[in-house]
């Protein structure tokens, strides 16, 4: 399981740009992905970036506490 995610902001003929990068599975491999947020000097971009973080840690805590469960629960039956 890979997990993580992040913010960075790219340059393009001077004007930075944001974008959200993250990780998600995608014909069984994970793979990272890149989403263009917005101007970088926005605020509603940076808003709009720490929601998108917070929403996939929320998931991924969901996955993980899925495996935990799952893995826990195959040992109690052995």
């Amino acid at each position: 399981m890979q997990v993580g995610c992040g913010v960075y902001a790219h340059t393009v003929r001077g004007r930075a740009y944001l974008y959200f990068w993250h990780y998600e599975t995608r014909g069984g491999r994970r793979i990272q992905v890149k989403e263009y947020v917005g101007p970088a000097g926005a605020s509603r971009s940076h808003d709009e970036a720490r929601r998108r973080c917070e929403a996939y840690y929320a998931r991924a805590a969901q996955e993980l506490e899925q495996m935990r469960r799952s893995t826990l629960a195959d040992l109690a039956v052995a």
